[in-house]
């Protein structure tokens, strides 16, 4: 996949754009300011994989809780500020790795002493427009990128070029095609997402259409990915979505077939005893992140359409076949299947120990 060129901007020890790997963020869900909540909440991202974690910040009690919070995490600490230019300024001065700031609800006068604060600490900032915090003359779309070309030149006039880019609208459509239009005016990075999703399937759906569209076609750096939902789920669903168009590899590929009339085998059983053993090898042994292990419910479906994974089992008849890289191995009964494909799994990854199930 060619990606857009993008510049590099550094937020404390993350790349945004440049040659890195597109970046997973994630938002905490706990007001600021209450730290003995949002520490544990913070680690908690961190541990599920986000590589920036961004807070809101409302008030001076709030900015007072980011050097905690950057004692309490590894990762960088992104300030998001709405309508009050001060608080920026102090949230860069406590440390703040990055800031956000709407240009819809932050004055000109403001901004121009938050370039100079950031640009004396090396501090980079995200433009991020939202569809709801912009005057609408004409499209959504093309009033947030008027937007979004408008701040970015007042920006440069002020010779601060560290920037990131956000457009973001709950409709896939006008995100995307207001990504589309500024990517093709600058090469500044861009951070990726759809705002107000909701939650459920229609939001999940609605980023994957919306993130992966962008990502398919080159643009995009870093994102987040807006649910009603824990923010760890946010970082799941990020990093599934990287992998899934093929940026990104966290976790061994499992792919199994929907099942059908055609199906003898209790496959659902068999995928879950499958899931948990690949798991547990997977949170050890990084090295296994490559694999892509195909569990299938048929002769028709295994091995012939999952020829491209490393390693599979198809089951048919009371029977299940064992098949590496297309070919036909073995068959084992269905008890002893899932021991079968650890077994083949450890030979794949030298050092990864066998457990007996």
């Amino acid at each position: 996949m060619n990606r857009r060129k993008s510049l590099p901007v550094r937020a404390g020890t993350v790349t945004i754009g440049g040659n890195s790997p597109v970046s997973v963020q994630a938002m905490t869900k706990i007001a600021t300011g209450a730290v003995s909540a949002l520490l544990p909440q913070a680690r908690k991202l961190q541990a599920a994989g986000a590589e920036l974690i961004r807070v809101s910040i409302l008030s001076e009690d709030e900015v007072a809780s980011i050097p905690a919070l950057k004692r309490a995490v590894s990762v960088p600490v992104v300030a998001d500020i709405h309508f009050r230019g001060d608080l920026a300024l102090a949230a860069v001065r406590a440390g703040a790795d990055k800031i956000r700031i709407n240009p819809g609800n932050i004055p000109r006068t403001q901004l121009r002493a938050i370039l100079a604060e950031c640009r004396s600490r090396r501090v980079p900032i995200r433009i991020g427009v939202n569809s709801g915090s912009v005057r609408v003359r004409g499209s959504v779309a093309s009033s947030m990128v008027s937007c979004c070309l408008d701040t970015l030149k007042f920006f440069e006039d002020g010779g601060f070029r560290s920037i990131v880019i956000s457009v973001k609208s709950p409709s896939v459509y006008d995100t995307v095609a207001a990504c589309r239009q500024i990517a093709e005016r600058c090469d500044y990075p861009f951070h990726l997402g759809i705002t107000e999703a909701g939650r459920g399937p229609v939001a999940e759906a609605k980023s994957a259409a919306g993130i992966g569209c962008l990502l398919l076609e080159g643009i995009g750096d870093t994102i987040r990915v807006s649910l009603t939902a824990p923010p760890e789920d946010e970082v799941a669903y990020g990093r599934a979505l990287l992998q899934a168009v093929g940026l990104r590899r966290f976790f061994p590929e499992i792919v199994s077939c929907p099942t059908c009339g055609r199906t003898r085998v209790d496959l659902f059983s068999v995928l879950g005893r499958v899931e948990r053993m690949v798991r547990r090898i997977a949170e050890h042994h990084p090295e296994a992140s490559s694999l892509t292990i195909a569990v299938m419910g048929c002769e028709v479906n295994g091995p012939g359409e999952a020829r491209q994974a490393d390693i599979g089992i198809a089951g048919g008849k009371g029977r299940w076949a064992l098949f590496v890289k297309g070919k036909v191995k073995a068959t084992y009964p269905e008890k002893e299947i899932v021991q079968a494909l650890e077994n083949e799994i450890v030979r794949f990854l030298p050092g990864v120990p066998l457990r007996r199930h």
